[in-house]
């Protein structure tokens, strides 16, 4: 944020955003810089926003993690059929990396929910912030290219305009060139070639979102059930901070993935 330290810098970004098509017009630079109103921590912070996956306390760690432990296995996997070796460190790095600024774009607000987020260049916008923050802070090209494809792969032409257009939103917030960096190939149109086989494991590793996102909201409906029949919230808690809190609690402590395992709901 050194980059942007006053509203007027601010909102030459996001008109730059804007003129680029990235934004819509409605978006504000509170919502692409938010306000931070509380201190900012990775490991209580949600791992993603509101009715998403690991949307709680311990949230985002618990993400990363999977994500980690699951892009590694893939490589194991990969070496094994195919005696392809593959940079573990590259990897590793773009894991830990991706979601680093979740705690700041979906900071916990009074309520006990997420803020909101919108979407620059047709993603979340804390995937924009970090792959342009591991611009600004000169990490290496492929990390940074590693990064950026966590959320859409580069397999096909119409997937790779994806994750090319993350870094060319990510490089006008950053104040970088992606081509003249080494973030895009000479042409602009493409990730720089060959592709690493290690993006494509961290995109992977990162769809641990399409299960557990599910699981989230359907193991919710029975805590509401729960929360009714056990702990003596009325319909109207359910949609309110009470229940929220609650919910919370009960996940950063057992985790929605553990309870769903169990039918019974005992452990609730």
């Amino acid at each position: 944020m050194k980059k942007y330290p006053d509203k007027a810098s601010k909102e030459a970004c996001r008109k730059a955003l804007l003129a680029a098509g990235y934004i819509k017009e409605e978006n504000t630079i509170d919502q692409i810089f938010p306000e931070v109103k509380n201190k900012l921590n990775f490991w209580d912070a949600a791992g993603a926003g509101w009715g998403g996956h690991h949307a709680y306390p311990c949230g985002l760690i618990t993400h990363v993690a999977t994500d980690l432990q699951t892009g590694l296995s893939l490589i194991e996997n990969y070496e094994q059929f195919f005696g392809y070796s593959m940079n573990r460190e590259l990897l590793t790095e773009a894991v830990l990396l991706h979601d680093l600024t979740k705690p700041w774009i979906l900071q916990w607000t009074p309520d006990h929910k997420c803020l909101p987020e919108i979407k620059i260049a047709g993603t979340g916008c804390h995937h924009i912030q970090q792959v342009a923050d591991c611009m600004y802070r000169g990490l290496r090209p492929d990390v940074v290219v590693a990064v950026a494809v966590s959320h859409d792969h580069a397999g096909w032409p119409s997937e790779e305009k994806k994750p090319v257009g993350y870094i060319k939103a990510a490089a006008i917030i950053a104040g970088k060139d992606p081509i003249k960096e080494g973030y895009l190939a000479p042409d602009g149109e493409t990730l720089p070639l060959p592709r690493r086989p290690e993006s494509f494991l961290v995109h992977l590793g990162d769809h641990d979102f399409v299960l557990t996102s599910g699981i989230s909201s359907w193991t919710q409906e029975y805590l509401k059930k729960v929360a009714l029949s056990d702990y003596g919230l009325t319909k109207a808690d359910l949609d309110s901070s009470k229940f929220y809190n609650l919910r919370n609690y009960v996940y950063s402590q057992a985790s929605d993935m553990h309870l769903y395992s169990d039918p019974c709901g005992s452990r609730l």
